[in-house]
């Protein structure tokens, strides 16, 4: 064999190589939507068509009901009287060669938006919104587990696992039960949720517990598990029961011994209350114990602990330090870390870092806004606003004021004459307006009633739409 045909064959089995490197781990892969398409219901006389995003009839309306699976893909599940067919966006029907496909709904007409089950001879499987098989139909259900798009609960064998849309077993099949640990983040929704899985023993029911990716964190051998959801951490925080023991655990790592009656996690704090034989104590988060289960009452008020023991009352910080104040005085945070709010029974003062009063007046409720500004209630139960110096910077002439959230506006309302004013950023007068409804909009509010309608921009400036 010549140089030149070995160096051509060598070239061929490259380039073979390369197409099923592509090939295969794309094989049935779902293909990325159209976002460019938008499509949407349309009704007419009671019957059901889709428009796109330009307003064009793509289905005249004929069908009694239609399910967009996909906004981005022309894939409609459409209803009329008893029978049920999928279409396309030329109203044809597609998927035929399958036998009762359907949507997967997640919650309240939110669907799996690239996947479809399918039946064969009493049995499911998934089917790519493309029209390619996922799985064989192997499995006696498979439906969505509330939150999430992806993971999906399949049952197997009279056991239940999980399964994710690409086909691919997170969890085997061999549990009694699973349950989505709900847990849920602004950056990843309920994506990173783990799963609270349970099985049958002798002794009665067990659970365990697997992360987002189908990683064990904990063996079935707990009467009872909870994630901490309130934490916001890669890290993983269980409180688990064993044999009516409470404990804390960081992933598969044990901080706190099952040994306490009740554990009671408190956000504020980041401190969890331990109670045993009737006696509390409290735990960091890092299983440090900064006070030891030897108190008859240990209660979290504002930034402290309040504890009592042997009559003796007691107040604390954070780190197990008895701080100086009256035990029914309250320090609560701001979102600004220079100030707080102390609250005498009843009677609300801003102080500092080191709890010296920033304000003189009395007042009967107070509450941080934003950067140094105040929401304040007066001895004669009007609310109004004030700055650090007690400048008032919005009257006191009314029954409630907030600011609306994201956006720096304030909203005033007076409870006899329904009336709401919005001040903008300045604390200007911008709007006055009664029976008002307010609509938070991504870049400002709108407020309208019978009568008129308003836009706002996020700092309160009246805008022309």
């Amino acid at each position: 064999m010549s140089k030149k045909i070995s160096v051509i064959l060598i070239f061929i089995v490259i380039l073979i190589s390369l197409f099923l490197s592509i090939y295969f781990p794309n094989k049935g892969k779902i293909e990325s939507e159209d976002i460019s398409i938008n499509y949407s219901t349309i009704e007419k006389n009671g019957k059901f068509g889709i428009i796109d995003q330009d307003e064009n009839i793509i289905i005249e309306p004929q069908y009694e009901k239609i399910i967009i699976v996909n906004p981005h893909k022309a894939v409609f599940v459409c209803q009329l009287k008893d029978e049920q067919k999928i279409v396309n966006n030329k109203n044809q029907e597609i998927f035929q060669k399958y036998d009762n496909v359907q949507p997967i709904e997640i919650s309240n007409g939110i669907y799996e938006k690239d996947i479809l089950i399918y039946e064969k001879e009493g049995e499911y499987g998934l089917l790519s919104i493309n029209g390619e098989t996922i799985t064989n139909a192997k499995y006696e259900e498979i439906s969505s587990l509330g939150y999430q798009q992806g993971p999906l609960l399949s049952k197997k064998d009279g056991k239940y696992g999980i399964l994710h849309g690409n086909g691919n077993t997170i969890i085997k099949n061999k549990y009694d039960e699973i349950q989505l640990d709900e847990y849920y983040t602004e950056e990843n929704q309920y994506q990173k949720a783990g799963y609270i899985v349970k099985v049958t023993t002798e002794q009665g029911y067990r659970y365990g517990y697997y992360d987002y990716e189908g990683i064990q964190v904990l063996e079935e051998e707990y009467n009872q598990i909870t994630r901490l959801s309130e934490i916001k951490s890669d890290n993983i925080y269980l409180i688990a029961a064993k044999n009516g023991q409470y404990g804390v655990f960081v992933n598969n790592s044990k901080i706190i011994n099952t040994e306490y009656q009740t554990i009671n996690y408190n956000t504020d704090m980041e401190m969890f209350i331990v109670e045993k034989t009737d006696k509390y104590g409290a735990i960091n988060l890092k299983g440090v114990q900064i006070l030891q289960t030897e108190y008859s009452e240990l209660t979290i008020n504002g930034i402290y602990l309040y504890s009592v023991k042997n009559g003796e009352q007691k107040v604390f910080n954070q780190q197990g330090n008895e701080i100086n104040i009256p035990f029914n005085t309250i320090i609560n945070k701001t979102s600004n870390s220079k100030y707080f709010i102390r609250n005498d029974v009843g009677n609300y003062s801003i102080v500092n870092t080191e709890l010296k009063k920033l304000t003189k007046q009395n007042y009967k409720f107070i509450e941080h806004a934003y950067e140094t500004y105040f929401i304040v209630t007066n001895e004669q139960d009007k609310v109004g606003m004030i700055d650090l110096e007690e400048n008032v910077i919005v009257e006191y002439n009314y029954d409630l004021i907030q600011i609306i959230k994201g956006k720096n506006i304030v909203q005033a309302i007076d409870f006899s004459t329904n009336k709401t004013d919005i001040y903008d950023d300045k604390f200007d007068l911008s709007l006055e307006i009664t029976n008002a409804n307010i609509e938070l909009l991504a870049d400002g509010i709108r407020v309208y009633n019978n009568e008129q309608e308003s836009f706002l921009d996020d700092n309160g400036k009246i805008i022309t739409k």
